[in-house]
């Protein structure tokens, strides 16, 4: 597989993913060959402290659809889909978190939805496993995202999505954070849906975002709530921008 250039290139950023690397890349090179596409898993090692490359590593030896990128360093999550994209090889680019709290199959029913008439897919979680905190913070960020942009889409910050590699090959897809990925894509005029995914608990590590018992999630949930509050606002001033850049631009697809 390594000789063919895949149908779906899946980057999986890891941080800290020691306990769960090996199932997420198993279940996923699993579910890709059940469902007969061409594809590679990139391991994207964003400066794990603990046995996440060795793993992922052992796994590449192994599998020859399975890649590995190591940042040698923690630049976060974006830092890392960047990354991936730039090696990725695939006609279509997937994004999945190495935590399983996803399932490989609705990566692989996200992949079959996404026909001529769309660009990219995202996932719609349905939150179960999250506290009542977590999801109300959620779903009041979401639920703002959708009204300020008159999206359709429910859940801009979703870990699994599929897009078109011409979708993402501008280098400017994560210029406002990652969670405004979503309406960024629908301002300069590309066309989406959304597919409902199951959210499972984690069985092994941390997140790496969000602490239950802390007030409002602890003290980097609240930083990361002011940088995107600081994002969204940004976006907002640049969006007549965006909107002309896409309408000048001929790789763009017309309407929101």
């Amino acid at each position: 597989m390594s000789n063919t250039t895949p149908f779906v290139s899946v980057i999986v950023p890891a941080y800290n993913e020691e306990g769960n690397i090996a199932a997420c890349v198993c279940q996923l090179a699993d579910e890709l060959s059940s469902a007969q596409f061409t594809f590679e898993i990139l391991v994207v090692n964003d400066g794990s402290t603990d046995d996440t490359l060795e793993r992922a590593r052992r796994l590449s030896m192994s599998n020859s659809s399975v890649r590995i990128v190591d940042l040698g360093g923690n630049f976060g999550k974006p830092v890392a889909l960047r990354e991936g994209i730039r090696k990725a090889r695939g006609a279509l680019i997937a994004f999945f978190d190495a935590d399983l709290q996803y399932n490989p199959r609705d990566l692989v029913a996200m992949i079959g939805m996404l026909d001529n008439s769309l660009d990219f897919v995202n996932g719609n979680r349905d939150y179960n496993g999250y506290g009542a905190s977590r999801t109300a913070f959620s779903r009041l960020y979401n639920k703002t995202v959708r009204l300020l942009f008159r999206m359709e889409l429910k859940d801009s910050n979703c870990g699994i999505k599929v897009v078109r590699r011409e979708t993402v090959d501008s280098g400017t897809l994560f210029d406002y954070g990652l969670p405004l990925m979503v309406p960024l894509l629908s301002i300069r005029g590309f066309k989406s849906a959304e597919f409902p995914v199951f959210l499972h608990e984690r069985k092994s590590g941390q997140s790496k975002y969000y602490q239950n018992g802390h007030f409002l999630g602890g003290t980097k949930n609240i930083r990361d709530i002011t940088y995107h509050s600081m994002m969204l606002l940004s976006l907002i001033a640049h969006t007549p921008f965006e909107w002309g850049r896409a309408n000048g631009r001929s790789g763009y697809r017309t309407g929101a």
